[in-house]
């Protein structure tokens, strides 16, 4: 019997999707968070998978122009991001690849794998990173592998 690794077979680290900010778990309850964007239907924010679980259960961090973290060697090198990991959507359900809330780029805007671990060390141990969100991006993976 040999031991299966938690992680996703489908959906690797360092793809990104697309989706709307209150599709997120922090845009709980938020309405209108870009009103004005030209289409109201429009998945505009890209987030970027930096871990999964078995079940294709995804942890997404928001990629963005504005944020406390640079990514310098993604597409355009001008894309940030803030070290916040989310697990869960607007309606409290496990982030997955649906075709409506959570559609998946083509595999030319990965991440590289670098800078996905990079992203995560950021999350989890950087000093500069709060230790109370140090110690919710901890709980919310421990979650995700955690699944029962």
């Amino acid at each position: 019997m040999s031991k299966q690794k938690n992680i996703s077979k489908k959906v690797p680290n360092g793809r990104t999707l697309q989706t709307r900010d209150e599709y997120l778990g922090s845009g709980k309850g938020k309405k209108n968070i870009k009103p004005d964007h030209p289409n109201s239907n429009d998945l505009y924010r890209r987030v970027g998978v930096v871990d999964s679980n078995n079940q294709n259960e995804l942890a997404v961090i928001k990629l963005g122009t504005k944020g406390r973290h640079s990514l310098e060697s993604y597409l355009t090198g001008k894309s940030k991001y803030n070290a916040y990991i989310e697990i869960e959507d607007n309606k409290g359900n496990r982030i997955k690849i649906d075709g409506v809330k959570f559609v998946e780029n083509s595999t030319n805007r990965d991440i590289s794998k670098k800078d996905v671990i990079e992203m995560k060390k950021k999350a989890l141990k950087n000093k500069e990173t709060s230790s109370r969100l140090r110690k919710e991006n901890k709980q919310a993976l421990h979650k995700l592998k955690n699944r029962t």
